[in-house]
C-alpha cells in the first residue's frame, strides 16, 4: 500500500448520478434507474506554484515504502461533503494512491502562495459531525519534504449536487498534524483486499449501490493557453472523471483493452497499481507524418494522475533530448524553446495496437512565464510512470473488478455518459470522428531563460520561486 502527497491545484466541481441511457451533460440533477447509476465529476486543473518538483518517499500504513513522484504546481481535484451536517472539502484526484485523507496544516506550508491555496480547500472538523466515529487508529505519512499524522475516522460522505449518492460509515483519514503537506488526497487506486484492509471510496460506491462496478474513467482535458506563472488556483483547463461509467464522446476510435499488470518486482512494497505494458515511445517531428521509435522504450509503466510530469527511463530521456535538439540539465530536465510545439509534432506512446499521440504543445511544460521544459524527467532506478503530460491526451478506463485498463486517444465532441456493468469486456467505440491531435500552444512565451540558467536545471530554478 502506498500514499502520494503533492502540491496541487483546486477545482470547483459539481457531481451527478445519471442513468445509463441517453446523452447527459455533466452537472445535471441526480437521477438513477434500474439499470444502475454513475457519478460524473467535472474537474478543473489549476496552478498553485508551491515550489520545485521533489521526489517523495511515503510510509505506507503497514510500514511498506514506496517511491513517490508527485510533482508541483498543477493537479485535478473534486469536491466532497463530509459529515452531518455537510462540511465541504476539495481533494486531489490521484490514481497513484488508494486512500482519502483531509485537513493538512496549512500553517506549515513553505510558501505564502501554497498556504493561500491550502486554506482555500476547506476543512473537516469531526466534532461538528453527529455521524462521526473515531476508529482509534493512527499512522504517520512521511515525505521527502513533509509529514502528516493521520487519525482514521468513519463518517458520511455526500457528493455535492447528488441527492442519491450519500455514503454512510465511510473510512478515511484526518490529519491531526502535518508539516509542509499542502493538499488533501482522494486516492482512487486498488483498495480493499489489494492494498487496504478496508473499503476505500471506489469500493464503497459499489458496496452502497451508487455504482455497478469498481470502474472509473478519466479525461483530463488538453492543456490551455493559461501557462506560465499565474496566481495560485487559476483555472488552466478542465476534464471529467466518471465513477462506474464512461463517456463515449470524450474519445475517438475503439477503447482498447489491456491487462492491468500485477505488482512489479522492484516496486517498493509491491502494491497493486495501474500498471500497463508500454511497447514503445516515439517522436513525430513538426511537419512530419512518421514517428521515430526510441530503443529501450518497452517497459511496464504506471498511469498516475497525481504526477504532473512523466518519468521515463534514461535512454528514452536521452532520445527525447536529441529529438528536441537540447542538452539535458544537471537534474535531467530538458529545457526547450516554449514555441517548439507551435508547428505541431507529437510524442507517440504505443500500447499494442493503440498509439496515443501527445501534441508537443501539451508535452512541453511551462515552469515559469519564460522557462519551459519537456514534461518528463528520468525515472533513474525507480518506478517509471506516465503522469498528466501523457494523460491529457489519453482517455482511460480503470477496471478494478477485472484487472483491466482500457485506453483510447482523447477527444471531445460533447457528452454521452453510460453505465459500466461489473462483467467487463467493454466493447465501446468513441463517437468522435477524428482524434483531436492538434492543441493550441498559445501562451507559451519565448524561452529567454535557457541560456541564462545554463546547466543549473529546472528544479533548481523553481526552488527560487
Amino acid at each position: 500500500m502506498s500514499r502520494y502527497l503533492l502540491p496541487l491545484a483546486l477545482s470547483a466541481v459539481s457531481a451527478s448520478v445519471v442513468p445509463a441511457a441517453p446523452a447527459v451533460d455533466a452537472g445535471v440533477a441526480a437521477r438513477a434507474t434500474d439499470t444502475g447509476s454513475l457519478l460524473s465529476f467535472p474537474i478543473v486543473e489549476r496552478r498553485t506554484y508551491q515550489g520545485p518538483p521533489v521526489r517523495r518517499r511515503g510510509v505506507a500504513r503497514r510500514d511498506d515504502e514506496a517511491v513517490l513522484y508527485n510533482h508541483t504546481n498543477v493537479a485535478y481535484m473534486i469536491e466532497l461533503g463530509l459529515g452531518t451536517p455537510v462540511q465541504t472539502v476539495r481533494v486531489q484526484l490521484d490514481t497513484g494512491s488508494n486512500e482519502l485523507w483531509v485537513d493538512p496544516d496549512c500553517s506549515t506550508v513553505t510558501t505564502s502562495a501554497s498556504q493561500q491555496f491550502c486554506e482555500s480547500l476547506g476543512t473537516y472538523d469531526p466534532n461538528k459531525s453527529r455521524t462521526f466515529v473515531d476508529l482509534e487508529e493512527t499512522t504517520q505519512l512521511a515525505y521527502g519534504r513533509g509529514t502528516a499524522d493521520i487519525a482514521y475516522v468513519s463518517d458520511t460522505i455526500v457528493v455535492p449536487g447528488s441527492d442519491n449518492s450519500t455514503l454512510k460509515k465511510v473510512q478515511f483519514g484526518v490529519a491531526t498534524a502535518s508539516d509542509d503537506a499542502a493538499v488533501p488526497i482522494l486516492g482512487v487506486g486498488f483498495g480493499n483486499k489489494f492494498n487496504l484492509d478496508y473499503n476505500n471510496l471506489v469500493d464503497e460506491l459499489l458496496a452502497q449501490g451508487v455504482t455497478n462496478s469498481r470502474t472509473l474513467s478519466l479525461a483530463l482535458g488538453s492543456a490551455t493557453s493559461d501557462t506560465g506563472r499565474e496566481d495560485p488556483g487559476k483555472n488552466i483547463g478542465n476534464g471529467i472523471v466518471i465513477f462506474g461509467g464512461v463517456d463515449t464522446k470524450k474519445f475517438a476510435g475503439p477503447l482498447v483493452k489491456f491487462d492491468n499488470l500485477p505488482p512489479q518486482a522492484g516496486d517498493p512494497g509491491r502494491p497493486w497499481r495501474y500498471w500497463v505494458q508500454l511497447d514503445s515511445v516515439g517522436f513525430t517531428q513538426p511537419g512530419k507524418t512518421t514517428s521515430d521509435t526510441y530503443s529501450g522504450s518497452s517497459l511496464p509503466i504506471v498511469l498516475d494522475s497525481g504526477s504532473s510530469l512523466s518519468y521515463l527511463p534514461q535512454p528514452v530521456m536521452d532520445a527525447l533530448a536529441k529529438s528536441f535538439g537540447v542538452q539535458p540539465q544537471s537534474d535531467g530536465s530538458l529545457i526547450v524553446d516554449c514555441n517548439f510545439g507551435d508547428k505541431g509534432g507529437y510524442v507517440d506512446f504505443t500500447f499494442g495496437s493503440l498509439v496515443v499521440s501527445v501534441p508537443l504543445s501539451d508535452f512541453i511544460w511551462a515552469a515559469t512565464s519564460d522557462l519551459c521544459a519537456v514534461g518528463a524527467l528520468p525515472s533513474e532506478d525507480t518506478t517509471a510512470l506516465l503522469g498528466d503530460t501523457f494523460l491529457r491526451s489519453a482517455y482511460v478506463v480503470f477496471d478494478q473488478d477485472n484487472k483491466n485498463i482500457y485506453m483510447a486517444q482523447a477527444a471531445n465532441c460533447g457528452s454521452n455518459e453510460q453505465v459500466l456493468a461489473k462483467g467487463g469486456n467493454y466493447n465501446l467505440t468513441g463517437e468522435c470522428n477524428v482524434a483531436q491531435k492538434s492543441a493550441a500552444a498559445g501562451g507559451l512565451l519565448p524561452l529567454s531563460a535557457a541560456a541564462l540558467f545554463g546547466l543549473v536545471g529546472i528544479q533548481a530554478v523553481l526552488s527560487l520561486l
